[in-house]
């Protein structure tokens, strides 16, 4: 749907006061929608179509009616092609998204919403796909809860990925990290799916290692690995979509591992 110049301006204005009144902090940059670009990656769908469709009425013209299924089958692909961008470009037209130091607002089917990222559970789902050890795309895509406690999805209904993914992992990690180093410092035990920390010790179950030990903590191919001296195999092993607030787990590693183990009060 085309928005005139007074509507977006409406919409961006709405979605500066809902960062201003929770405290967003500094604009790190906006996006727009993705559909106008599928909707160009449509056009040459359509195309191939209509040669498709003009392939299959020769052929039933001329009594071949057994060979319109060769270029039937993938004329009925494109029209499932068609549809799915006529359905996501209605409702995901006038999608916007605006990422602030301390969360996001986002524009999406009529309705602004905002993630504040010291609030929020982070599953990030993002898909590398590579070949011979070489990425060949990235899908960036997080669960992430709003102020209102609602769950919500932003992915690739949003351009830029490669911009405000990483810069949503950075900002969020560095937002929850000071308190959840608090609650670590007060004898909390902080679980992120199947892995927990405390202020002395980290592990999966009922293996654990002191901070001490541990060696080696990575994430590849969607997969977390943490090692720790003295084991044969890793202390830990989990995917990272099913991980919640990776990003701060990653930031707690490091801190922790840094500065040794932090006594418990």
């Amino acid at each position: 749907m085309t928005r005139t110049g007074t509507e977006q301006g409406d919409r961006q204005r709405l979605m500066r006061e809902a960062a201003a009144r929770e405290g967003l902090g500094g604009h790190r940059g906006g996006h727009g929608s993705t559909a106008p670009a599928r909707s160009r990656g449509a056009l040459g769908v359509s195309i191939l179509a209509a040669v498709l469709a003009a392939a299959v009425a020769a052929a039933l013209a001329t009594g071949h009616g057994p060979l319109a299924i060769v270029p039937g089958l993938p004329l009925a692909l494109c029209a499932v092609s068609l549809l799915g961008h006529l359905v996501f470009g209605a409702g995901t037209g006038d999608a916007r998204l605006e990422q602030y130091e301390g969360g996001l607002v986002l524009h999406l089917k009529g309705r602004i919403r905002v993630v504040r990222y010291a609030d929020t559970k982070i599953l990030d789902n993002t898909v590398r796909r590579t070949r011979h050890g070489r990425t060949l795309s990235v899908t960036h895509s997080f669960g992430l809860t709003d102020t209102g406690g609602r769950n919500l999805v932003v992915g690739s209904v949003f351009a830029g990925g490669d911009v405000w993914g990483p810069l949503l992992r950075h900002d969020a990690a560095r937002a929850q990290l000071p308190g959840a180093l608090v609650r670590l410092d007060a004898g909390e035990r902080l679980e992120f799916g199947i892995v927990w920390l405390t202020a002395t010790d980290l592990g999966s179950g009922r293996a654990c290692a002191p901070w001490h030990l541990i060696s080696e903590v990575e994430i590849e191919d969607g997969t977390l690995t943490v090692r720790a001296e003295g084991r044969r195999g890793a202390l830990v092993v989990a995917p990272t979509r099913y991980t919640p607030d990776v990003s701060l787990l990653l930031a707690l590693t490091e801190t922790l591992r840094a500065a040794g183990p932090r006594p418990a009060r």
